[in-house]
Formats: C-alpha cells, structure tokens, sequence
C-alpha cells in the first residue's frame, strides 16, 4: 500500500505548481504585454503550461519525499524548510538557465526575467506546499 506522504506530497507539489499558472495569468503576461512582446494565448497554450507546471510540481514533491522532507534541517519551522527547498530547486535549474539565457545577445532581457521571477514564485509556492504537506503528515 502506498503511503500517504508520498501521494500528499506529491499532490502539493503539484499545486504549487499550478499556483504558477495563477502568477503567470495576474503578472507575467500582463508585464510582458507592457512591453508589446507577449503573443496571444491559446487556450491550448494555456492548458499546456498548466500541464507542464503541474507535472514539475509532482515531481519536485517526489524529489522532497525522497528527501525524506529535507531531514537535515533541524529545528525549523515547515515554511522555513519550505522556502529553503522552493530556492534550491529555482537555483539548480532556474539560476543556471538564466545566467546562459542572459549571456546570449539574441535573447530579450524583459522576457526572460519574467520567466526567472514566475519560476521562482512557482518553486516557493511548491517547496512551502510540499513542507506543509510534510508537516501534517510525517
């Protein structure tokens, strides 16, 4: 029988990441569209994001199951273990993507830096999920 930490966690996970389709709808686009570089939305666009950020979501409460909820981290307080993991996982991948993006001449700054900001809110939003549902249930 699966345990239910795993399933909750990975449930968080993924509500988390959908919390970064409510950040990219209310401040993304409409940063983007400040500066005349968003193109139009699709609903299937829309819907393909969501998939996509709820699928990294599952899989970053995975990955925070399978670190047993960041177990070396003592003494602190869910939301603490939370925002740690949210900031580890946006520097692993987001950090790094960034800096190459930015290197590159061709690529618009704005954009990117929206993206960076989305991603991080997403990968706080996960992590705190993820910590809480680890709380409540480990």
């Amino acid at each position: 029988m699966p345990r239910i930490e795993l399933w909750m966690t990975m449930f968080a996970g993924l509500a988390g990441g959908l919390a970064g389709v409510l950040w990219s709808g209310l401040v993304t686009t409409p940063w983007l569209a400040r500066s005349g570089k968003v193109h139009s939305e699709s609903a299937g666009r829309v819907l393909l994001g969501a998939a996509l950020r709820a699928f990294a979501g599952a899989a970053l409460g995975l990955l925070f199951w399978l670190g047993w909820g960041l177990i070396a981290v003592l003494g602190q307080p869910w939301h603490t273990v939370g925002l740690l993991y949210g900031g580890l996982c946006w520097a692993a991948v987001g950090a790094p993507m960034l800096g190459t993006l930015l290197l590159r001449d061709e690529v618009a700054t704005r954009p990117v830096l929206a993206h960076a900001v989305e991603w991080l809110f997403t990968c706080a939003a996960i992590g705190l999920l993820c910590a809480l549902a680890w709380h409540r249930y480990a």
